[in-house]
């Protein structure tokens, strides 16, 4: 009796969600439009949940916002918060403009999907505007600007070129990080994503990645890379600090001859590459279980020291320091140019 009680209750629920059929191609269009007077030292604070979100410099004194959504609903069944939709909120006090977009969640009786096809935020500033962004799964793309950049980000993937501020600040989860031309120093914190940064010039740049490589070249200025599982690529760098921690990953370097060298490099599992420009000027200490797994490519080197474990030496006078220590992996230093 109970089993046909059931059958006879999922029988006539069925019969209803199919008597109200299916909203086929639903459309949610919305765009927004906002402009602000701003001046200099003022900032733009931007929550853009999943939403891409392009900044264009321009000469005028005003933040001009654009944001277009788009997205299609099916459902079949009875929508509950239809007049809870997409909005965007916008406010501004003596020095910060605020754009915050509000995604609502779905509540329905049925079955609902709903499609967001197009979700973009188009921001038009002067590049003296500080910018303090937040979002999800949403690309960010900023060129040409010249104040400071703080982004918190979970699974989109960021883009900047020709930065000039004095700080930029990325947290990221899993998306990719390319940045080419910055100037000023540089932060970074991701978990998944490469990194990826090019003819940079960085008085202080600090990566700390877990799963995802780090590529730098042609770059210059004072590193601090941290890296649990994931290859450190450096390609022409002219470094004043430099310190590298890798856990299972490989370090490949190249430097460039310039300030002496301060640096630190050590993996737990895997092997070191170091190429050195011509007249490169160091003292270098090597550390790994077995000596003979460890390779200097040069043929006069003072003070040179071997034992089972170490070789050490200077190159060129021998102005910079280099210390380098493995648990697991090859070392090798040699002159490439």
């Amino acid at each position: 009796m109970t089993k046909m009680r059931l059958h006879v209750l999922m029988f006539s629920f069925f019969a209803f969600f199919a008597g109200l059929g299916t909203i086929a191609g639903e459309e949610i269009t919305k765009d927004f439009h906002q402009s602000f007077d701003v001046k200099a030292e003022d900032s733009l604070c931007l929550r853009f949940g999943d939403g891409d979100v392009r900044l264009i410099p321009w000469e005028k004194n005003i933040i001009d916002v654009n944001v277009r959504y788009r997205a299609d609903i099916d459902l079949v069944g009875i929508r509950l918060n239809k007049k809870q939709d997409f909005n965007v909120e916008f406010r501004q006090t003596a020095n910060t403009v605020y754009v915050t977009g509000k995604e609502p969640g779905t509540a329905s009786i049925g079955f609902f999907n709903k499609r967001v096809y197009e979700y973009v935020y188009e921001i038009r500033s002067p590049d003296y505007i500080a910018l303090d962004l937040e979002g999800d799964d949403g690309d960010v793309e900023i060129e040409n600007w010249a104040a400071r950049i703080d982004c918190r980000i979970e699974d989109g993937d960021i883009h900047l070129s020709n930065i000039r501020g004095a700080q930029t600040a990325i947290r990221g989860e899993d998306g990719e990080i390319e940045i080419d031309n910055l100037s000023g120093d540089l932060a970074i914190d991701v978990e998944d994503g490469e990194v990826n940064l090019t003819a940079c010039e960085m008085p202080s740049c600090r990566v700390e990645s877990e799963d995802g490589g780090i590529t730098i070249s042609q770059s210059k200025g004072s590193y601090d890379l941290i890296v649990d599982d994931g290859d450190v690529v450096m390609k022409k760098i002219e470094a004043k600090g430099l310190n590298i921690s890798s856990e299972d990953g490989d370090i490949e370097v190249e430097l460039l001859a310039g300030e002496p060298l301060n640096a630190d490099i050590k993996t737990d599992d895997g092997d070191i590459n170091i190429d050195l420009e011509k007249q490169f000027s160091v003292t270098f200490f090597v550390s790994a279980n077995d000596s003979d797994s460890i390779r200097i490519g040069f043929d006069n080197i003072e003070g040179y020291k071997k034992d089972k474990q170490t070789k050490s030496g200077s190159l060129n006078g021998g102005t910079g320091r280099l210390r380098i220590q493995t648990a697991d992996g090859d070392v090798k230093i040699k002159e490439r140019w």
